[in-house]
């Protein structure tokens, strides 16, 4: 397919307009209609609906979309890494979560950095299945995930469990008590961060069956500032709040009883036949140094 013409789909899609993506592929407007009619014909069903206004998504327009952005993507990451081999000795792309990278893997990425100077990094950062498929189209050798997929030709390997702790602004009333017990957890608001399966089915054990979380957030960094805010309580994992909890802007709250949150699991996926890779082998030596296997009894491997 014509890169231009998918290149041109995928901003009309973002803009709805003719005139704002011309002017963003700095373009005349005749060129625009002229790409998609093309792209049009070759796949054979039209892929806007049109009027004065703005364009919407067909259903085959929307069916067609993430494909496209994949066959993008591909495509300059393809170009990316053959201009980085003519500079250094090879090119390592790593995709994480948000929580990976700031609170986990950052400082590998720091000395590995200082240490290969020979190899060119690019990190990709998205959720657990957008590592996922990055890794199975190949824009991503390594990938660091906490919901990983079985998937033909991949090794999974654990590398790090976390504690998930509660906590709340030290004014908050969960603070108040020496120990909270399920009945007051669910008596007051909850800032609802989802910490994988285990987590859903240890929580929604330990809470009424009608409980419904006061608020519901999918961001480290929103569930931080309404802390500070004293705005709810919620779990989270340590590392995310070591640095509060130290400086007492946020204080640990204790459960009652046995009720201990289920650790956070963290895996790598990583193709089989990149395992013997130098840069892959110098990345896991670093994580090894820096002691990220630590928090697992042994570095065990779990082969598909």
């Amino acid at each position: 397919m014509d890169f231009e013409q998918l290149r041109t789909f995928v901003v009309l899609a973002r803009n709805k307009s003719f005139s704002k993506t011309a002017d963003a592929l700095h373009l005349v407007q005749s060129t625009v209609s002229s790409r998609i009619q093309g792209l049009e014909t070759e796949i054979g069903k039209p892929l806007f609906m049109r009027d004065r206004r703005r364009v919407e998504l067909t259903e085959a327009g929307y069916a067609f979309l993430p494909y496209a952005e994949r066959l993008l993507l591909l495509s300059e990451e393809s170009l990316t890494k053959i201009r980085s081999l003519k500079t250094y000795e090879d090119q390592l792309s790593i995709g994480a979560t948000d929580s990976l990278w700031k609170y986990v893997l950052c400082p590998v990425l720091e000395t590995f950095f200082a240490r290969y100077p020979s190899v060119s990094l690019k990190t990709k950062t998205g959720h657990s299945w957008d590592v996922v498929h990055h890794l199975i189209d190949g824009v991503v050798q390594l990938g660091f995930v906490y919901l990983p997929q079985s998937i033909p030709g991949f090794e999974i390997i654990p590398f790090y469990e976390e504690e998930i702790v509660l906590v709340a602004h030290p004014e908050h009333e969960a603070a108040q008590y020496g120990v909270v017990s399920p009945e007051i957890l669910a008596r007051l608001p909850l800032l609802y961060l989802d910490w994988g399966s285990p987590f859903y089915e240890w929580i929604c054990g330990m809470l009424p069956p009608e409980y419904v979380p006061h608020l519901r957030i999918d961001n480290v960094s929103l569930f931080l500032a309404l802390m500070q805010k004293n705005i709810g309580m919620g779990f989270i994992i340590k590392s995310a709040v070591e640095e509060e909890l130290r400086e007492g802007y946020l204080k640990e709250i204790c459960l009652s009883g046995d009720l201990i949150p289920p650790k956070r699991a963290a895996y790598i996926m990583v193709q089989k036949e990149n395992l013997q890779r130098p840069s892959i082998q110098n990345w896991m030596h670093t994580m090894e140094e820096l002691g990220l296997f630590h928090a697992l009894p042994s570095r065990q491997k779990t082969p598909l």
